[in-house]
């Protein structure tokens, strides 16, 4: 029973890499737009960016919330610490990428620096593409066991 343990939290970590490490490498590895790309991204194209980029990162929220925080008083206490934890810290990992971007990137131009693959796009977004194809694929796989 161990092994199917460690296997989940492998898988888990394995995940968690390629749905926010990843973007995030890839991002600040070398992907700055140039103060004419950012001339040249229109307001309303910047905010509709934020409001797509807002809209997914509230779809993972309350993802989150019905998944691991329902029924708070029928789990034990130290599952309950690890799901506020964890919500919370998806909270300061949404703020943070924005906060930080805006400060770093935005150069006074206010929101067109974002893009559709900026992580605070990309990452919810990867979110809700592979969470179905983890869970339900390798609950589907490993259910015998």
């Amino acid at each position: 029973m161990k092994f199917w343990k460690f296997f989940s939290i492998f898988w888990a970590i394995y995940w968690l890499f390629f749905a926010i490490g990843l973007p995030l490498i890839l991002h600040y590895r070398g992907h700055h737009r140039s103060d004419y790309e950012i001339i040249q991204t229109s307001a309303g194209e910047s905010f509709i960016l934020l409001g797509v980029g807002t809209a997914l990162w509230i779809i993972i929220f309350i993802y989150y919330i019905k998944k691991f925080l329902v029924n708070l008083p029928s789990k034990t206490n130290g599952i309950i610490l690890l799901n506020v934890i964890g919500l919370l810290l998806f909270i300061a990992l949404a703020a943070g990428i924005l906060v930080y971007t805006y400060i770093n990137e935005s150069h006074g131009y206010g929101w067109r620096y974002l893009y559709l693959w900026h992580p605070y796009i990309f990452i919810p977004g990867s979110f809700i593409l592979y969470s179905p194809l983890f869970f339900y694929i390798t609950r589907g796989i490993f259910s015998k066991y």
